[in-house]
């Protein structure tokens, strides 16, 4: 097992058992299709009816505009699925994270497996599904627009730091789903206020100025506004941000793998 106290360590487990971490992710997502008839075919399937509901609703029914000048009725439905995917990404894993141990109790007692990794695991089937709808999201902007920004390339880039912090967010909540049952109840209430405290549904500019600084609290905003403009506006990245953010994610990742280190070693005792 890794040094707990390694302020590498959280990375090194990834390093260390990427392979079995890769396999149990390609598992993981055929599982989830396997006995339907389309199988993986609903992963780009599901977005893609999602974005046309989107469209339906926000552009034709309630004619809603992401900017004022705007009279193309798809361009709401653009930005704010481009959101809402950074949004899902992070909601997947936290809404699962609760029962990621306690589902998998026969591993607990099995002293070689690498507990740490199912959080890996996790987040590496929730990036699979968020590639799945970036295509979709590339391919409703090539629709759009007619063209797509070449720094529309920099979104995997950009939501690494994003995906770092939610491993370390999902080692804490794995870990306390374990001891306290009732979490799963909260993380539910937790990803809707991260869906509606971000710009996911509102430009952020709409938000009156003395509280739109605040949702940068929120750890989904700054970079779902990053992605949204690179990949949509083809804006310049703000990279001291997005390295500032960086520290950031590592330091929760590490916080998490160090939570996680101290308590694994009672899971088995109540499990």
């Amino acid at each position: 097992m890794l040094a707990a106290s390694a302020p590498t360590a959280a990375i090194q487990s990834l390093w260390v058992h990427r392979s079995l971490i890769s396999q149990l992710v390609r598992r993981e997502v055929i599982g989830r299709y396997a006995g339907s008839f389309l199988g993986i075919v609903w992963s780009f399937i599901n977005p893609l009816l999602m974005l046309t509901i989107y469209t339906f609703v926000f552009g034709v029914v309630f004619k809603s505009r992401w900017r004022a000048a705007s009279t193309d009725p798809l361009e709401f439905a653009v930005v704010m699925f481009g959101g809402l995917i950074i949004h899902s990404m992070v909601a997947e894993c936290l809404q699962r994270a609760p029962t990621l141990i306690v589902g998998n109790a026969n591993l607990v007692k099995k002293i070689v497996f690498p507990l740490e990794t199912l959080a890996w695991v996790s987040v590496g089937t929730a990036l699979f599904h968020f590639l799945i709808a970036l295509l979709i999201f590339a391919g409703a902007l090539l629709v759009w627009q007619g063209s797509i920004p070449w720094s529309f390339l920099l979104v995997p880039v950009l939501i690494s730091p994003l995906a770092l912090m939610t491993v370390g967010l999902v080692w804490i909540v794995s870990s306390l789903g374990v001891y306290l049952r009732d979490i799963g109840q909260l993380m539910g209430i937790v990803t809707a206020l991260l869906m509606f405290l971000a710009p996911v549904f509102y430009p952020l500019h709409s938000v009156p100025e003395g509280l739109a600084q605040y949702l940068y609290f929120n750890p989904i905003t700054f970079i779902l506004e990053q992605v949204r403009n690179a990949a949509i506006w083809g804006e310049p990245v703000n990279w001291l941000g997005w390295a500032a953010y960086w520290l950031v994610a590592y330091a929760v990742a590490w916080l998490g793998w160090l939570w996680f280190a101290r308590v694994r070693k009672g899971f088995a005792d109540v499990l």
